[in-house]
Parts: structure tokens; C-alpha cells; sequence
């Protein structure tokens, strides 16, 4: 091999190589990406940022000035999202089109009127962290007086919107299943 056609392999060797050091990193980055969502397709699903706006919720007025949580007159009332759309979102939501984000946030079966207070307290929460909240001690307690209408709700709407309820606690969603069964 002539010296001149060593040369042209060295230049062609040094030009590529930068080239495949390149794809290389970003078959590995693809790899990782891959292998999360194989693995963890829920972190995938959330690392993506939540949205509410994505939801395209159109707020109305309650028809009621009792609050559904406590039973109470409100001083201020609003609509709340019983299976929060931040929780929806977590729990499979996140792959929706637009247009199923919006049917789920306008649908009045997830909705309840709720003192704005109480609201603000529950915030994202799921059935678990919301009881907690209302007695925790922190301010604002309250006494959530239709839990198990609210927990059943809840489920359904999970269960009608094929969201997942791996982040909720099972025994007490089930709990509430058994005591309407005993009183039914």
C-alpha cells in the first residue's frame, strides 16, 4: 500500500470516527429510553410534564352551595374533579389524544360541588392522601362525610376511563365495597 493511500485511510478513519462516536451516543441514549419505557412506562408517561391547560376543563357554576365532601354550606363553592386530572394523567391519561383529555375533563360523572377550601386541600390527591389531608392537623380540618360515596365514584370513573388504580390503596378502595355489600 502506497503512502498516499495510507494517508486518504487515515483521513477517512479520523472523519468517520467522530461521525460514529455520535451514533453510538445516540443509540445509547435511545437504548436508555427504550429500556425505561419497557420497564418503567409510568415514569416515562409522567416525565413528560402534566398539563392541567391540556385538558381543556370548561368551569361552570354548582347548582348547590352544600359542599359534597363535608355536607356543609360553602362560603365559596366550586367543581371538583373527583379523580383529579393531574391523578388521571399519572395513571394512563397521558397517552391520550386531545380529544379524550377533554371528554374526561368535562365529564360530569367525575364531578362534584366542593367547598373551595376543602378543594384546595384535596389539590391532586388520591382517596388516600385526601383523608389524611382533611384531618392531618395542619389548618384546615375537616370531616369527609360521604367517603364511601366518594371512593366508589372514584373507582368508577377509574374503572369507566380504563385508568389504572396501582397508585391508590387497594384495601381501602375495597373497604367500602364491603360495606355497601353488608348494608345491601
Amino acid at each position: 500500500m502506497t503512502l498516499l493511500k495510507v494517508a486518504n485511510l487515515l483521513v477517512i478513519i479520523e472523519a468517520v470516527s467522530p461521525m460514529q462516536r455520535q451514533i453510538q451516543s445516540y443509540v445509547n441514549k435511545m437504548n436508555r429510553q427504550l429500556f425505561l419505557f419497557v420497564v418503567f412506562p409510568s415514569f416515562v408517561a409522567t416525565a413528560s410534564s402534566y398539563d392541567r391547560k391540556d385538558f381543556n376543563y370548561r368551569s361552570y357554576k354548582p347548582n348547590t352551595a352544600i359542599g359534597f365532601y363535608t355536607g356543609k354550606t360553602c362560603d365559596f363553592i366550586n367543581i371538583d374533579h373527583v379523580v383529579s386530572l393531574k391523578d388521571a394523567y399519572e395513571s394512563g391519561a397521558a397517552n391520550w389524544s386531545d380529544s379524550k383529555k377533554q371528554t374526561f375533563a368535562n365529564d360530569r360523572r367525575n364531578h362534584v360541588p366542593t367547598c373551595g377550601r376543602v378543594n384546595s386541600s384535596k389539590g391532586s390527591a388520591v382517596p388516600k392522601d385526601f383523608l389524611r389531608r382533611s384531618n392531618d392537623g395542619k389548618g384546615l380540618d375537616y370531616k369527609i362525610v360521604r367517603w364511601c360515596e366518594y371512593v366508589t365514584k372514584y373507582h368508577s370513573v377509574k374503572l369507566a376511563y380504563q385508568l389504572t388504580t396501582s397508585n391508590n390503596d387497594q384495601k381501602l378502595l375495597a373497604s367500602c365495597s364491603k360495606s355497601r355489600s353488608n348494608t345491601g
